[in-house]
């Protein structure tokens, strides 16, 4: 099984709402969809961590909804702290088995892949949280037995960069809880993530744990202990590919894209 992990678009349709963000966006964003899209063999799914849109008003997420419209397989999209909730709902309903309440989280499986997706969006901050509610949730659904991998798709990584001051705006309410619940966890599992701009891996609590980069902007990296947010770099962009050889077997690549 092969999939492909993307991150961090933020699209917008009229103005962006981050400094940072590439003015062509849109166009670096249709590069990486045109490459996943033609890719042999293809892929089984897309999973999106988050940051879709910049402003996640209702035109963004048309504009970004026709970008990717090339993709013929199931995309699998979690919000981001520049997403809305609503307009995410509204845009992706009719794909994506969102719950009922107020967060974005949902159970998926595609063939023997076990989606777990977390919102972990925090109106209005830059950080991320997850409450109690959306714990017991994914506690419930671990405890659940399923023979194949299992993906926990959020925006905020809750595991650490060594970029200090990205780390500080990453996953804060809820991390303890979660990592215990991840270390309790008696099969494999893999956490999905984005929102620090630079790909990486690491392994926290025994869980494989990847982020993706954005086509938009991706942040220098400064691994000094009190270093300030790092401002954008040009460095080749790649999207993320996993292939799973049944739960016990993972092989991570990198595709690199020309924007």
């Amino acid at each position: 099984m092969l999939i492909a992990h993307i991150s961090d678009f933020h699209v917008f349709a009229h103005a962006p709402e981050t400094s940072l963000v590439r003015k062509d966006a849109a166009d670096a964003a249709r590069k990486v969809v045109a490459d996943i899209a033609a890719h042999t063999p293809l892929f089984d799914a897309v999973i999106f961590t988050g940051d879709l849109a910049d402003g996640g008003s209702a035109a963004d997420y048309e504009l970004l909804k026709e970008i990717l419209a090339p993709l013929n397989m199931p995309v699998f999209v979690v919000p981001g702290n520049h997403d809305k909730r609503d307009g995410l709902r509204a845009a992706f309903q009719a794909i994506v088995p969102f719950g009922p309440g107020p967060y974005l989280h949902y159970e998926a499986c595609v063939g023997d892949l076990r989606i777990l997706a977390l919102d972990t969006l925090v109106n209005d901050k830059v950080y991320g949280a997850l409450d109690p509610s959306q714990l017991d949730w994914l506690e419930s659904r671990l405890a659940e037995h399923h023979s194949g991998p299992t993906i926990i798709a959020m925006h905020h990584p809750p595991f650490p960069s060594g970029v200090t001051a990205l780390d500080d705006m990453s996953l804060r309410d809820g991390k303890e809880p979660l990592a215990r619940i991840v270390a309790d966890c008696d099969t494999p599992l893999i956490i999905l993530a984005g929102h620090i701009h630079r790909p990486f891996q690491a392994i926290w609590f025994g869980a494989f744990c990847q982020v993706g980069g954005g086509p938009s902007f991706q942040h220098a990296l400064d691994l000094g202990l009190e270093a300030p947010e790092p401002g954008s770099i040009s460095e080749p962009y790649a999207y993320l590919i996993l292939r799973l050889d049944g739960p016990d077997t993972l092989t991570n690549h990198k595709r690199y894209v020309s924007l």
